[in-house]
Parts: structure tokens; sequence; C-alpha cells
């Protein structure tokens, strides 16, 4: 089962945040590069994979990696949004090896396909049935094929989520995350072989609270919330609360944490 705090988000709504947030992704994009570099240390120097999956791909940071990592494999990007694909398609169009798809890659997942490598970076908090989801990547890997994830935990933006409740009074529900616990117990009972586990923290800097928002809006992640979310007083008071605890410098620079579980799973 989900979290039963999680709220499932709106695939309509993904989908259109996504692709509104296309052509600027990339400037807001720095915590996803320190991440998709941080999973891609995971694999391992003899690894080798003839196809591979990727799910979410976003304006292809993630891709890029890939692609250079496996030289001779066949890459799959997907993504809800067209837009999204459509820019990593300008960016990374190399004819033969690289392919692409606009779907809901938890349709996707069950149409029966083959891959020996799936991977996503920082997409799967979005689907609504997790545990089957996590069967389908199972059930879709060649026997000895493995998946390389980094998946948002509960703990991610702490520090916005605390000052929302502590000083605005309000609960950004988009970030009531699952636990890497609950993540990692689908894997097992999904029957997946866990090579590797950990859960670490990506800690950012901002100039101002404000910032963090932004960012957030710039990738195209703040869904579920109305523009309305904050009135005025109640943006106030989450700027005070945030600075005054989570101020990083005497210039005013403000920390942000990415809260992520990184995992490795082969079929065997």
């Amino acid at each position: 089962m989900n979290s039963v705090n999680t709220v499932l988000p709106d695939k309509a709504a993904v989908e259109y945040s996504f692709s509104e947030a296309a052509i600027l992704y990339d400037r807001y994009a720095d915590h996803h590069r320190i991440i998709a570099e941080r999973l891609m240390d995971f694999v391992r120097s003899d690894a080798v994979a003839g196809s591979i999956l990727e799910i979410g791909c976003g304006t292809g940071i993630l891709t890029e990696k890939l692609l250079d990592r496996f030289p001779d494999s066949n890459v799959t990007a997907l993504d809800i949004s067209r837009d999204m694909v459509d820019r990593c398609r300008s960016k990374l169009n190399l004819s033969g090896r690289l392919f692409f798809l606009v779907a809901d890659a938890e349709e996707y997942c069950r149409r029966g396909n083959r891959y020996d490598l799936v991977v996503s970076s920082c997409s799967l908090q979005w689907f609504h049935d997790r545990r089957r989801f996590i069967e389908s990547i199972f059930t879709m890997l060649q026997a000895g094929g493995w998946c390389l994830l980094a998946i948002p935990v509960r703990g991610m933006l702490h520090e916005l989520m605390e000052s929302c409740v502590c000083g605005a009074r309000k609960m950004m529900r988009q970030l009531d995350l699952d636990t890497g616990e609950e993540w990692i117990t689908r894997f097992k009972d999904s029957g997946m072989d866990i090579l590797s586990s950990s859960v670490e923290s990506v800690s950012c800097e901002y100039n101002h609270p404000i910032e963090v928002l932004k960012a957030i809006r710039g990738i195209g992640a703040g869904i579920g919330q109305s523009p309305a979310f904050l009135k005025p007083s109640d943006m106030k008071r989450m700027m005070e609360y945030y600075r005054r605890h989570f101020q990083v410098d005497s210039i005013g620079k403000v920390s942000s944490t990415y809260r992520i579980l990184y995992i490795i799973g082969r079929k065997v």
C-alpha cells in the first residue's frame, strides 16, 4: 500500500506542470544534476546493458550520462510531458541508439516490453500505485537485468515543510513523501534482489527562501498547491521562520535539503 499520509498527484496536473517548466527547467535543476551524478556513482565499472529504459527523462540530465557511460546501449527516454521529451530530443538527438517516448510510465511498464536496465531519477514519487509499479519493473527486466533509481523520500525539503507548518500553519502535501523503508519493502516484495540501498542528503544554498519556492516551480514540481496557497501574510511568516531557523551565513543565504533514496536492484 502507499503511505496513508501521502497525497497522490493528479496525472494531468503533473503533465501540465512539467510541460510548463520545460523551457526553464535546466536553470533551476542544479540539485538534479548532483543527484544524477551521484546515482551514476553506483554503476559498477564492469556493468553492461544492451537496452535501457529511462523513466522520467525530463530535459536529459541523466540521459546524457547514460549515453556516455553505456556507449553501446540503446536508450529509450520516456516522459509523461511531450515538452520535456522535445527539450531532451533537441539536446541529445543521437540517431540510432536514443529513442524518445511520450507516455505514462505506469501504463507503459505493463505492456510487456523488456529491458536490461531500468533507470529513473526523481520521478517515482509522482506515481499512483507504487507497489504495482515496482512489480512492473521486476517483470519487464530481462533475467539478470537490473534497476538503478533515485527516489525522493520523506525529509525532502524539510526546511520548507517545517517553515510552512510552524511559520504559516500550512501543510505542503506534495512534500509528505513515502519513507525509504516503504520503498525498500516494495522492492523486496516484488522479488527484486537489492544490491545496494542508501538514503542520502543533497544540500543546496539559496540567496533567499523565496528562491527555494522559485526552484520548485521552476522544475515543475509545484504541483497540488494553487498560486494562492500562501496568502501574503502567510508567506511573510513562512519566510521569517525559514530565515530564522535555516540561515547559513551572515548575508542571508538559506539551506535546502533534498533527501534521496538510491537503490540498485537485480532480477535473478
